[in-house]
């Protein structure tokens, strides 16, 4: 016969391990006590067979159906950080957590009525609207003229443009020096009543206003704008088609480095180009300045390039100084000729 202290350590853990599992057993059977809102009835009930049961609460399963009409299911809360319900449910399980991918980390852990939200990782970005497989390195550098002006987050790349001009100090200046001049004048004649004596003060005054009208005048030539003609444009005489392909390929790459990545997608739109084929252009594609290059070979599937509509089109989107600039770099460059 065993000792009595044997017996006494061989019972003790059976019988802990059933008092727990009938507190579990217990704890599930309780129905949860739901959260206090304003369901659509037609939200709040899903059918058992023929019977009509109500759903359990966000954060829960149904761990039995109810066997009476209308009357609540015994639910399970889901397990935390491994499955979740956001919406009231009746379903026998609780929907899985996501797990995120090696490159993306973490936002927001799951808990057993919200999701986990990943996002790309510093460095990479995956576009809104379009599925995530792989996140996309960022743009680092820019093409030549261009700086990075939007930086690269998690759902969209970096956007590179033309640097940003210094403030015309002179526009500032000029209106604050006339306003001051205009305050001198009116405390000189003031200065003049009170102090001056008889006909002085009357001829002094005179010759102050004149001396202040003929400041606040400016010649009206000089804020005239220079007129700015973009020419017409004509390949090189006796010019073969494969030097005739160069010169395109050359002239595609002057308009990417000259007209700005802001307007570059209005520009090929007023082309021609359609959103898909642009997106198309943008997705198989990395960096600004190749996505930009991919556009304008797309415009050119049909072999119809004619540089002067292109030059025309950046005059009609208000872009004639870069139409003019691209123009005189393609003379200069020997690619074209001035037609007379």
């Amino acid at each position: 016969m065993a000792p009595y202290g044997a017996k006494t350590d061989t019972l003790l853990p059976v019988m802990t391990l059933a008092f727990l599992f009938s507190l579990l057993t217990i704890t599930l059977a309780v129905p949860v006590k739901r959260e206090k809102r304003n369901y659509d009835p037609e939200e709040i009930y899903y059918m058992n067979g023929d019977i009509r049961c109500l759903r359990c609460p966000p954060g829960n399963m149904v761990l039995r159906p109810c066997t009476i009409e209308d009357t609540e299911s015994t639910c399970a809360p889901c397990l935390p950080g491994h499955t979740f319900s956001e919406h009231l449910t009746g379903m026998s399980s609780c929907l899985p957590c996501t797990v995120c991918r090696a490159d993306e980390e973490e936002v927001s852990p799951c808990t057993i009525t919200k999701n986990a939200k990943c996002q790309c990782k510093k460095g990479t970005y995956c576009p809104p609207g379009a599925p995530c497989e792989v996140c996309q390195k960022c743009t680092t550098r820019c093409p030549p003229d261009l700086v990075i002006q939007t930086p690269c987050n998690s759902t969209s790349d970096a956007q590179c443009g033309p640097p940003e001009t210094a403030i015309d100090t002179t526009a500032i200046i000029v209106p604050v020096v006339l306003v001051i001049l205009t305050i001198l004048v009116a405390v000189v004649i003031w200065f003049c009543r009170k102090k001056c004596s008889g006909n002085a003060g009357s001829r002094l005054i005179p010759k102050i206003l004149t001396v202040s009208f003929k400041r606040d005048e400016t010649p009206t030539g000089d804020t005239e704008t220079p007129f700015l003609q973009v020419p017409k444009l004509h390949f090189k005489e006796n010019i073969t088609e494969n030097e005739k392909n160069e010169v395109i390929a050359k002239t595609f790459n002057i308009f990417v480095d000259q007209v700005p990545n802001g307007e570059f997608q209005k520009f090929v739109r007023e082309l021609g180009l359609n959103d898909n084929e642009i997106e198309r252009a943008k997705d198989d594609n990395k960096g600004t300045y190749d996505k930009n290059y991919a556009m304008l070979q797309l415009l050119h599937q049909d072999k119809k390039f004619d540089v002067n509509i292109w030059l025309k089109n950046l005059c009609d989107i208000k872009k004639k100084k870069v139409a003019q600039d691209i123009a005189d770099k393609l003379i200069t460059d020997g690619l074209f000729e001035r037609t007379t």
